[in-house]
């Protein structure tokens, strides 16, 4: 749907450029990111949505009149189809549709179900002293089994990558390991809150869960805004648990932050792909 009429949104992109003066010779592509909750009936189809982010009024209206006409496949307990509820997480795109400035065409760009969130104070890990000194930092995601209490049951590293390469392979798996061992460490005592519940029953889930170590801000997946980190990809480990097929569809994790954690088996699935639908 053509976005001329949302002023909203042309006023979105004025705000994005605003700062010195300069000129403008094309409109410049606008993304954001919105959360949200949603229940589900028997037969699939979306019974109940609640939009928790603040988005402009011309865009909410939008998101939320595509969010009420989608279809999931029915979820089952005990073999009967029952209600149930997820939180969502979409990533929403506009670009130009036009010579017209306030010309846009929005269309959603990621769907994420059942992310649990942060429950209270979580202890961040200890950054190894040795790699403070060598200032070398990691990023570590971890495969971690959440109880329906939120609690972490198993937690595993997946994938460590350094931010410097090391002098061999050798030292790059002792690195690694000290920043796995680290981070497991702090994860085994986390808590999450649960996002999902099947005929009025929470349920817990395996997650994807990310661990930044950087010598200057912990937790910060750069040094500075608008600066490059660059990352050296290690071998990845999947959880026997892990659902191979769940986890290849997760795509490109490099954006995730540390306080988001990507479910790898929500029962929520979608009978349409509406990623790249025009809204």
């Amino acid at each position: 749907m053509n976005l001329s009429r949302c002023a909203a949104l042309a006023a979105a992109a004025m705000l994005v450029l605003a700062g010195p003066a300069f000129a403008v010779e094309t409109a410049p592509t606008l993304e954001m990111s919105a959360d949200g909750q949603i229940q589900i009936g028997p037969d699939g189809s979306v019974t109940d949505y609640r939009l928790d982010s603040k988005l402009p009024p011309a865009v909410a209206e939008l998101v939320d009149k595509d969010v009420r006409r989608w279809q999931f496949e029915p979820i089952l307990a005990d073999g009967k189809p029952v209600v149930a509820k997820t939180a969502m997480h979409l990533g929403l795109r506009a670009e130009p549709a036009g010579e017209a400035k306030d010309s846009y065409r929005m269309h959603i760009v990621e769907i994420r179900f059942g992310e649990p969130k942060r429950s209270g104070s979580m202890r961040p890990p200890h950054y190894p002293k040795e790699a403070v000194i060598a200032h070398l930092g990691a990023r570590v995601m971890l495969a971690v089994r959440l109880g329906a209490d939120g609690q972490a049951t198993d937690v595993q590293a997946y994938q460590t990558s350094l931010d410097a390469r090391p002098r061999s392979e050798s030292d790059a798996e002792h690195w690694r390991a000290m920043f796995e061992r680290a981070s497991i460490d702090a994860a085994k005592s986390w808590r999450y809150n649960m996002t999902e519940t099947v005929n009025g029953k929470t349920v817990g889930s395996s997650v994807l869960v990310p661990v930044v170590f950087s010598v200057h801000v912990l937790g910060s997946q750069s040094d500075a805004p608008g600066t490059w980190k660059a990352y050296l990809p290690g071998p990845k480990h999947p959880a026997p648990w892990m659902d191979s097929d769940r986890l290849a569809a997760t795509g490109d994790l490099s954006n995730l932050r540390d306080d988001e954690a990507v479910s790898l088996d929500s029962p929520f699935k979608l009978k349409d792909d509406v990623v790249g639908k025009a809204l």
